[in-house]
């Protein structure tokens, strides 16, 4: 799991040894010395001079931001860096900005927290581009918060950003040799390219936006990751009429559009309705037969060969899914507010959501507040914060998570009731 402040849940970036450019998503900035790369997955995290932690990440709210969109971004930002500033001890670093020599605006702040161990600093930095992208970094440490302000505020002057999620004619040569790769194992005809980063393969849709964004900061790494992706899709599309066991039915969260673009499908083909419940406010649950490497829908002929009603069948998934993944109380560790904590890694993460249950020691550890959001399907996370920025910051990583995401599924916010989940409006 991977935990973090609330500005570090949203968060931050790498560095080297010696003075050097560093590029992450969409921003570069010179750091100095003194600065070792220790997280290369977002947010990432450096080491800096004397126990100094930092971390950063790059946020992109849309293709285009209008003059209102980014006043109100700042607002929003404004009020997140407050709200953490005066839960990090005395704010010694008052909340000002300045336009950078791009146009972008910097915003910071900065307390002085203290400890059993000593007085140490919190600083805060926004970076809002003039383009749309965010940047949201925090360093913290032991010292005086303004002394290490003034060292650290000339390395914004540094910062440039690269335009877009690259061009169209790179996505698309991306797409093709995606594509071309597929068909050299399912064959010349079983894949169609639908549009950039998306293709479609029989009745399943590819999606490359998670694997492309990893590429385009990872180039030591994208033809092994490419090619374990598309192994994946590959499996998945062979596996489609994999054998069913009892030991291999699982159950998976879905978008409520997903079971209606299925039922749309199967009225046409004269198909039995496929298998699901409602779970919350345009999510859904849907039986599964797991396997390795792939995972399809559980049909109503499955139940036959199982002996099972489908009431039966989403017990046993759930019986099965508390076998297979971790605990949720060893998972997910208490977060107090104005923190954000993400579970992730394995394909079913998103379907802790329908072990209720197992959720009210941490709802009752964060003083009866639990809020979370499934934006993907092997991501969860989840907040102790009900204010307006404690939301705004939740919403904000979902968003961002799902962006990122092939398994897309929600950036809405559910906040756990002893009734069951409700929807943040």
């Amino acid at each position: 799991m991977r935990f973090t402040t609330l500005l570090a849940g949203l968060a931050l970036m790498g560095g080297l040894a010696q003075a050097a450019e560093i590029r992450l998503g969409s921003l570069s900035l010179d750091w100095p010395a003194g600065y070792t790369l220790k997280s290369a997955q977002p947010p990432f995290e450096l080491a800096g001079p004397r126990g100094m932690k930092v971390l950063v990440t790059v946020l992109r709210p849309g293709a285009s931001v209008s003059a209102d969109t980014r006043g109100k971004m700042q607002a929003t930002v404004d009020r997140m860096l407050t709200d953490q500033a005066a839960r990090g001890g005395k704010v010694a670093v008052p909340l000002a900005g300045e336009a950078l020599p791009d146009g972008t605006v910097l915003r910071f702040i900065g307390s002085q927290t203290s400890g059993l161990f000593g007085s140490g600093y919190l600083l805060q930095y926004a970076l809002l581009s003039p383009g749309g992208p965010l940047a949201l970094l925090t360093f913290e440490g032991k010292g005086d918060a303004a002394a290490v302000h003034a060292d650290v505020k000339g390395f914004f002057n540094s910062v440039q950003w690269e335009a877009g999620e690259g061009s169209l004619a790179e996505r698309t040569a991306f797409t093709e040799r995606a594509a071309a790769l597929l068909r050299a194992q399912l064959g010349p005809d079983a894949v169609v390219i639908a549009e950039p980063l998306t293709l479609k393969v029989g009745d399943l849709q590819a999606n490359l936006d998670r694997v492309w964004g990893y590429c385009r900061t990872n180039a030591a790494g994208c033809d092994a990751e490419l090619q374990r992706y598309l192994q994946g899709v590959a499996d998945v599309r062979k596996n489609a009429v994999a054998a069913v066991s009892r030991e291999a039915v699982r159950v998976a969260i879905r978008p409520a559009d997903y079971v209606q673009n299925l039922l749309r499908a199967d009225a046409d083909a004269k198909r039995p309705p496929p298998l699901f419940r409602p779970v919350a406010d345009g999510l859904v649950a849907v039986p599964m037969v797991d396997s390795p490497r792939a995972a399809r829908l559980l049909h109503e002929g499955d139940l036959k060969t199982l002996g099972l009603t489908a009431d039966q069948a989403f017990d046993l998934a759930l019986a099965n899914m508390r076998q297979t993944l971790k605990p949720t109380a060893d998972a997910a560790r208490p977060a107090r507010p104005g923190a954000l904590g993400t579970i992730q890694g394995d394909y079913y993460e998103s379907s802790r959501l329908l072990l209720r249950d197992d959720w009210a020691a941490l709802a009752r550890a964060q003083q009866g507040v639990l809020v979370v959001a499934v934006p993907a399907k092997d991501v969860l996370v989840y907040g102790a914060d009900d204010s307006a920025a404690g939301l705004d910051a939740l919403r904000t990583l979902a968003r961002e998570v799902a962006r990122r995401s092939p398994g897309q599924l929600s950036d809405v916010l559910l906040r756990w009731t002893d009734g069951g989940w409700q929807a943040v409006r």
